[in-house]
């Protein structure tokens, strides 16, 4: 028996230091991250579930840009009632004369230097021109989820991208994509880009792949921002404007120039993203 205890023990070590240090040995199908968000000199703590089997390539996406720490300090850069756009953005109040205070982050320049990038979109089938996009996991897209596409709810977020006024066709590797140079560019060129649903009642949404959930833990602290946005906003019509920003400038993979204006509602107090800390892989 003790022999058997031993071996158990060694056995339960080793699987547990094969998982240090590695982003793949150990993947769950639910991971866990939890987003810090700061507003008006207050702390917000949202714990969330990620579904790796419903969007693999969006999870798989979405934690290695948090665990590079690439949402790290960014802002919500477009505020609705509806949903809270970030992943973009830092705010510099110096600067808030010009686009409202909102600084672009490099992207590709930016994840270009991170390395063990997780590719799913090609410009050819050559695959020798990989673009630092995301292959969209949504049924405008062709995409079939079939454990149940995730609807979106309050707080839940879904990865996003901009319209684009031409498009093209991109090649897709993806095991439930069946890889295709036919898939639309426009629903496999999001980056960065995610918003949390402040909406009240859960709906489809088939051009956008929704990918995590609100811990029922930190749907308050969720409530609390959101009065918190509302307040402020009642205080003072000037504590928010809209502003057109150029967007997209630096799409330049496929030959084409994707820049177009987009319309923010920016607050002039900043809602910052401070840290999306990977608790589960």
């Amino acid at each position: 028996m003790k022999l058997k205890k031993i071996i158990s023990c060694a056995l339960a070590l080793s699987a547990t230091l094969g998982c240090v240090g590695t982003f793949t040995a150990c993947e769950t199908a639910r991971p866990k991250v939890m987003m810090t968000v700061s507003f008006e000199g207050e702390t917000y703590e949202l714990e969330y579930e990620l579904y790796r089997k419903v969007a693999p390539a969006t999870v798989k996406h979405f934690l290695y840009l948090a665990d590079n720490g690439y949402y790290d300090g960014l802002c919500v850069h477009n505020y609705s009632d509806s949903r809270m756009y970030t992943g973009a953005y830092k705010y510099d109040a110096s600067v808030s004369d010009v686009d409202g205070g909102l600084v672009y982050q490099k992207y590709y320049d930016i994840v270009k230097e991170y390395g063990d990038f997780p590719f799913t979109v090609y410009q050819t089938s050559s695959k020798n021109d990989a673009l630092y996009t995301l292959y969209g996991e949504f049924a405008d897209n062709e995409f079939k989820v079939e454990n149940g596409a995730k609807k979106e709810s309050f707080g839940s977020l879904s990865m996003f991208y901009t319209e684009k006024e031409e498009d093209a066709s991109v090649y897709i590797e993806h095991p439930e994509a069946g890889g295709s140079k036919n898939r639309s560019y426009k629903y496999n060129s999001t980056t960065s880009q995610f918003f949390i649903s402040l909406t009240s009642s859960e709906k489809t949404n088939k051009g956008y792949c929704t990918f995590a959930t609100l811990d029922e833990d930190s749907v308050d602290e969720l409530k609390d921002l959101q009065s918190a946005i509302e307040a402020y906003l009642a205080e003072d019509e000037d504590n928010s404007k809209k502003v057109a920003v150029k967007v997209d400038e630096d799409e330049v993979y496929l030959g084409e120039d994707y820049s177009n204006l987009e319309t923010y509602t920016v607050l002039s107090s900043p809602i910052v993203i401070k840290e999306v800390k990977v608790k589960k892989f």
